[in-house]
């Protein structure tokens, strides 16, 4: 519909007071429909930004509300390491008043074999808990001396043989101590590794002492960490003395460097 050049606006009073009249343009209408306009348009975005606003702080709280539940959750995670520590402890205890010593036999290559063995008596499977759980890892080197060969994985697809242990020198009859507490597994002879010693700790892990010219203790020994349980030698397959040291985890040969800081300390 055309709008027409001049609109005339009449206002009557129901008293008898004069009627009123106004004229307006064509231009002046279109400026006040225009600006009618841009009112609901301004009024709509301003609906839309305050909606967006909510939004958005409806969802951080939620943020905030998460990050409160995982604060808490790392406070009992941090409560529940401690009371595993207290158990730990309380386990110790009552292992030695229970008098629990010695082990069942390990097999050489692989602990997780003795693990899952099904254990004969209640006897036996509490001896092999106290193994496994109450005493810590290897902690130290187990002589002085220089370190003559790492630890090497090997690929024998590419000409690479394996060496799971590290070598350390030093003079003939140089103490060998233990790397942790444990139990002496095995102590014996071997055409590899001559005089040696396995001694079985907490957590999965065994070391073993090859090389050894003679042996300070004997199968079923409960040892501490730094006692003295053989002297270095040339024993088995060695062309000079040295002490052929390797640490398993859970079966596996691992870097004895991976959990004992440091280097030997040298004579």
């Amino acid at each position: 519909m055309a709008i027409p050049r001049h609109t005339r606006i009449i206002f009557i009073p129901d008293d008898e007071r004069s009627t009123r009249e106004y004229g307006i343009s064509r231009a002046m209408v279109v400026t006040l429909i225009v600006l009618g306009v841009a009112g609901v348009v301004a009024t709509a975005m301003l609906m839309a930004e305050f909606s967006g606003q909510a939004h958005e702080r409806q969802t951080i709280h939620r943020l905030e509300q998460e990050l409160a539940v995982a604060h808490e959750a790392v406070s009992r995670t941090d409560e529940l390491g401690a009371r595993l520590e207290a158990m730990a402890r309380m386990q110790e205890k009552l292992l030695t008043m229970l008098g629990v010593e010695g082990v069942s036999d390990a097999a050489a290559e692989s602990l997780s074999v003795w693990q899952n063995e099904i254990p004969a008596s209640a006897d036996v499977a509490m001896r092999r808990a106290a193994s496994v759980t109450v005493n810590p890892g290897p902690e130290r080197w187990p002589a002085r001396g220089y370190v003559t060969r790492e630890f090497i994985v090997g690929n024998t697809s590419r000409g690479i043989q394996p060496h799971p242990g590290i070598d350390i020198a030093a003079a003939t009859d140089t103490p060998i101590v233990a790397a942790g507490d444990g139990v002496v597994v095995r102590a014996g002879q071997d055409p590899n590794l001559g005089n040696y010693v396995e001694i079985e700790h907490g957590l999965g892990y065994v070391t073993v002492y090859g090389h050894c010219n003679r042996l300070a203790v004997g199968r079923g020994a409960r040892v501490e960490t730094g006692q003295v349980i053989a002297y270095m030698g040339a024993s088995g397959q060695s062309t000079a003395t040295h002490l052929h040291f390797e640490v398993w985890r859970q079966g596996e040969a691992i870097d004895p460097r991976t959990v004992i800081e440091g280097d030997p300390l040298r004579n």
